[in-house]
């Protein structure tokens, strides 16, 4: 295996090419400037701005004709990467408009900006930007739910140890355990879609937030964006520029502390000292100098972008708490903390899902933990109370009696004379025997006694399996919605131009 790096000798695989970009950041590699990513929204913008102009009769249709074929010229020099911005054109919008006037002089060129201010066009800009953002994050989402349901119908009967307070708990399954991060995962879709839902409004025509006396249609520029509608006030959008990006920032910060999450969980487990699991080679890294390592580095870096994060949605809400009337430069930074976030964050869930998919799972290792350290004492206590119809608070009282009985003795869970003598020393008269206590700590008999829904049983993880993946397909018929009206929008766009 080719390996150019101080370490790997000791891997059979070389990194993943998704989490070598994700773990090495901007070590290697730098940024591009913020308005580069906006090239794209902002020529469709105008497209459908000048084709709006053309149909109020606001500018001439030859004039139409000719920024129109300027700015599909453009279009074409940026995917040949031929159109470079120039730093003294300050930003996208006057790089656009400088290179239309030099190409077709002032008289026509100059007619761009009409009915336009650069406030409204970077608030369209952006949520054109943060739209595409939006759909990006749900589709890596909803590949790490179907990951995960995957996952949990494969080990939906393993036994595994849960744990409090880091500590052993009580016994569950692993399947259990991947869905309830399905399920953080699939409310983090419907915080983006609800994203979307509020967001999905056109700013174009705002102008610098207080109208204009050009008689626009919004309402078809709107269709030409693929937005459900005109903001109805024009000054909010550019008053209130930060919102959007803030809670765009919002629902990525939630999603970033369920993968932290999961990942502390996965780094912990794949201890030496945990044994329960080992990360695939491509997601583990090697030391310069100690030949024995193995490092869950993509998933440290995980938690680490999940801080970033933190910090980046605090800069978001921070820089909207005291803005005056109408658009102040304030939130020109917004631009840079959400594109940031966005960079830091999108591929950390299908980065997520490949590390999920190619766990080695120690069952050897989960079944002896699910018998070590008393973590069935708590199933003993209920299986007490359901056959012998005695007072919970006694039944957990003798039950810790005996527990610390079994500990002086150095014994690994509770034996019958121990539990004899606290039943005893509680006041309850029980004959206790052997085949019970036997019985009533069998993992896989409890397990599936756990039947409530939402429960470890394998009938109530069926259940969930099932909810979940209904959720999932109703979020691919949304995606495939919102993408396939984007699509129909541009070719609305294509065939009014061709019309003028």
């Amino acid at each position: 295996m080719k390996n150019n790096k101080l370490w790997g000798k000791r891997f059979e695989k070389q990194p993943s090419a998704l989490a070598e970009a994700f773990t090495s950041g901007r070590d290697v590699r730098g940024i591009p400037p913020a308005d580069e990513r906006l090239i794209p929204y902002d020529l469709w913008g105008s497209r459908a701005h000048v084709v709006m102009l053309a149909g109020q009769r606001i500018i001439p249709r030859r004039d139409a004709r000719l920024l129109i074929s300027g700015l599909k010229e453009i279009e074409k020099a940026w995917k040949g990467g031929k159109f470079r911005l120039d730093p003294s054109q300050e930003d996208i919008h006057s790089n656009v408009e400088s290179r239309l006037v030099r190409k077709l002089g002032i008289e026509v060129g100059g007619k761009l900006h009409t009915a336009r201010s650069r406030n409204d066009q970077v608030a369209l800009d952006m949520r054109l930007y943060l739209r595409d953002c939006n759909l990006s994050f749900v589709s890596g989402l909803s590949s790490l739910i179907q990951i995960l349901i995957r996952q949990a119908r494969k080990h939906r009967e393993v036994i595994t140890p849960g744990y409090t307070h880091h500590q052993l708990a009580q016994v569950t399954t692993l399947g259990h355990i991947w869905l309830s991060f399905a399920e953080a995962f699939s409310r983090d879709v419907r915080r983006f879609q609800d994203w979307y839902n509020r967001f999905n409004e056109n700013p174009l025509g705002s102008m610098t937030g207080y109208g204009t006396s050009f008689p626009i249609d919004r309402h078809l520029s709107s269709k030409l964006l693929g937005f459900d509608r005109p903001c109805s006030n024009s000054l909010d959008p550019i008053q209130n520029r930060w919102e959007a990006e803030g809670e765009l920032g919002f629902a990525v910060a939630a999603v970033m502390n369920h993968l932290s999450s999961l990942a502390q969980t996965l780094i912990l487990f794949s201890t030496g000292e945990f044994g329960l699991i080992k990360l695939d080679d491509a997601y583990s890294t090697g030391s310069s100098m100690m030949p024995q390592k193995r490092n869950p580095d993509p998933l440290e870096v995980m938690k680490a972008k999940t801080s970033v994060a933190h910090g980046l949605q605090a800069s978001l809400l921070s820089i909207g708490k005291a803005l005056f009337l109408g658009y102040n430069r304030d939130t020109q930074w917004t631009k840079y903390l959400v594109m940031d976030l966005v960079d830091e964050c999108l591929s950390a869930a299908p980065l997520m899902g490949e590390i999920v998919s190619s766990l080695k799972i120690n069952r050897k290792e989960m079944e002896a933990r699910s018998q070590a350290g008393f973590i069935t004492a708590p199933e003993l206590v209920e299986q007490m109370v359901q056959e012998f119809k005695i007072p919970f608070r006694q039944a957990k009282g003798a039950a810790e009696r005996a527990v610390r009985y079994a500990e002086k003795e150095g014994a690994e869970g509770i034996t019958l004379p121990v539990l004899r003598k606290a039943l005893q020393e509680e006041g309850l008269k029980i004959k206790m025997t052997g085949a019970f206590l036997q019985k009533a700590q069998e993992a896989r008999v409890f397990i599936a006694k756990r039947a409530a829904a939402g429960g470890p049983s394998p009938r109530s993880l069926d259940k969930n399996i099932s909810s979940l993946k209904q959720t999932l397909q109703e979020s691919h018929r949304w995606l495939k919605q919102k993408n396939t009206r984007q699509s129909l929008a541009k070719t609305k766009l294509t065939r009014m131009e061709r019309a003028i």
